[in-house]
């Protein structure tokens, strides 16, 4: 009888670790489309060499450099597509990509990210760095970058309330290769996707 006891006493314990350990997940799929044009800024020779201003003639999305669209596939999972400009050779960082936000749930979210690879693009050889990060900590991110580091996560973000959100910033660098005076093998055109990659999101009550 005692032996049972103890025995009962033990799967009690158990139990009430599984409900401390009990939490709620949820994820939220994120595709990032890098597109490339010439910088907005540029370094040029004095006067005297003669250069000529120039333009890239993009006209994506009425020439909005990032721009977020939403989508549901036929399984119904819901997708979201950021599309960002690089600017060729120049290293490109948005410091508020995306917000993560906490609208229904009484209570602090931890929130997760993680990279996937590539899904996608026609030129995935011309994007040396993407990385998608915490603005706040930098040092939190997930992606490659130009030093042939690759961090998959998942990566905590830290913690949003109820009603506040968080901010994610991405940071790309498209090679001067995607540039062609050749207009017909121009990708840095502001419309080519270059590559395509799959960062999830996850949301953990715990």
């Amino acid at each position: 009888m005692e032996r049972r006891k103890l025995g009962l006493l033990g799967f009690a314990a158990i139990a009430l670790a599984a409900i401390s350990l009990a939490a709620l997940q949820f994820t939220n799929v994120t595709y990032w489309s890098v597109n490339a044009t010439l910088p907005p800024a540029m370094k040029y020779a004095g006067a005297d060499t003669s250069i000529t201003g120039r333009s890239d003639g993009s006209t994506n999305y009425n020439n909005n450099y990032i721009y977020v669209t939403y989508s549901y596939d036929s399984s119904g999972l819901n997708k979201t597509m950021i599309s960002i400009v690089g600017f060729t050779g120049d290293v490109t960082n948005y410091t508020n990509a995306l917000q993560v936000c906490n609208r229904y749930y009484n209570g602090p979210l931890t929130v997760y990210i993680t990279y996937k690879g590539s899904v996608g693009g026609s030129a995935t050889s011309d994007v040396s760095q993407f990385v998608v990060y915490n603005p706040n900590n930098p040092g939190q991110w997930v992606g490659f970058n130009y030093n042939s580091q690759t961090i998959s996560g998942p990566i905590p973000l830290g913690q949003i309330l109820y009603d506040q959100c968080m901010q994610l910033g991405v940071s790309v660098l498209v090679k001067p290769s995607a540039y062609s005076t050749n207009s017909a093998n121009n990708l840095a055109n502001g419309n080519t996707q270059l590559a395509i990659y799959e960062v999830d999101i996850t949301f953990s009550t715990s």
